[in-house]
């Protein structure tokens, strides 16, 4: 979609006037003007809009209009029409649902001044953003592992290719498994993980071909769910000096990120299910076991609630466990260079 003035013509669909109206006034004034916004309070009246109207980026509440089947109807009549995604309440069901329908891009609603300035810098990326050959998109916090997730739910066989500045690594998918990976000299899952901890960059999806070997048997759930986990770690979290401090908004997208070196992930009883760079698993998983029995003996007592993790400064860096009745991991971060 274009058109022929000098402004964007933004359409947002949502029926909650009072909030579309103090958000887009945000909008506008962030875009100096150059945002044309326009309001609709259904999807029929969107569609009507869409039809009449040259609009550049639809941005509609997936909780309001019939959600990823109205996302899909969009982008079957308008594919070159870009779509953004706005929930009160995300998941990642609603979010790959809306990325595998269409939409480019999947934001919580903005509640706060930084919220919305966030919010209107991603949305101008996408308005901005033109595609070239092959898929193209960005690096952004699990952005990849949805276009992960999406191929490996839809059974799809691609090939993943990532870079920044120049090639990092490849993912294979086939069938809806992830069968291969490689990052420089690196193989199998430990590929897989450190592809998905690099933040920053851009990924490109060709058609599948067969790898020259399959590192990889574990089913693509249980890999992503180990991969979700690491990154939540070392990503959305702000640095200060150096060492995490909380997440917000903006974690992942401007501020440094820490380099994970090792990383062990087990089963509640104990068992090893992974570990990578990791020099004595053994001695880790029983630390893991001997921590989870002393939460188990003190959290009851104290009525402290329920234990999640805990974090250790380490002169080089960071250590975070975590256990939980089915699952335990161990992952050490060194510490992140922030930029002068």
């Amino acid at each position: 979609m274009s058109n022929n003035s000098n402004h964007h013509q933004v359409l947002f669909v949502d029926d909650n006037r009072d909030y579309l109206e103090a958000v887009g006034e945000s909008f506008r004034l962030l875009s100096a003007e150059d945002w044309q916004l326009q309001v609709a309070n259904s999807a029929s009246q969107a569609l009507q809009m869409i039809k009449s109207g040259d609009i550049d980026l639809v941005v509609l509440d997936v909780d309001f209009t019939d959600g990823d089947q109205f996302i899909s109807l969009l982008h079957g009549c308008y594919p070159k029409l870009k779509m953004a995604v706005m929930t009160a309440e995300p998941t990642d069901e609603k979010r790959a649902a809306s990325i595998a329908a269409g939409a480019g891009l999947f934001i919580e609603k903005p509640v706060s001044a930084e919220g919305i300035q966030s919010v209107f810098r991603q949305l101008c990326g996408l308005l901005h953003w033109e595609p070239s050959e092959g898929f193209q998109g960005v690096l952004r916090r699990v952005g990849l592992l949805d276009l992960v997730k999406i191929e490996c739910v839809g059974r799809n066989s691609s090939i993943l290719d990532l870079y920044r500045e120049h090639s990092l690594g490849r993912i294979y998918i086939e069938d809806g498994q992830i069968i291969h990976a490689v990052c420089g000299d690196i193989f199998g899952e430990r590929a897989f993980q450190r592809l998905l901890t690099i933040s920053g960059g851009t990924f490109e999806l060709h058609d599948y071909e067969q790898p020259p070997e399959r590192t990889i048997h574990r089913p693509w759930d249980l890999i992503l769910a180990d991969a979700r986990r690491l990154r939540e770690l070392a990503e959305g979290q702000k640095f200060t000096g150096g060492f995490a401090v909380g997440g917000g908004l903006e974690a992942g997208l401007t501020a440094p990120v820490a380099r994970a070196v090792e990383l062990l992930i087990g089963t509640g009883r104990g068992e090893k299910i992974y570990d990578w760079q990791c020099a004595n698993p053994a001695a880790r998983m029983a630390m893991l076991q001997a921590i989870a029995q002393q939460a188990a003996q003190i959290v009851p007592e104290w009525q402290l609630g329920h234990f999640d993790r805990l974090e250790i400064a380490l002169p080089t860096g960071r250590a975070v466990l975590q256990v939980h009745t089915d699952r335990m991991m161990f992952a050490r971060f060194a510490k992140a260079e922030v930029p002068t």
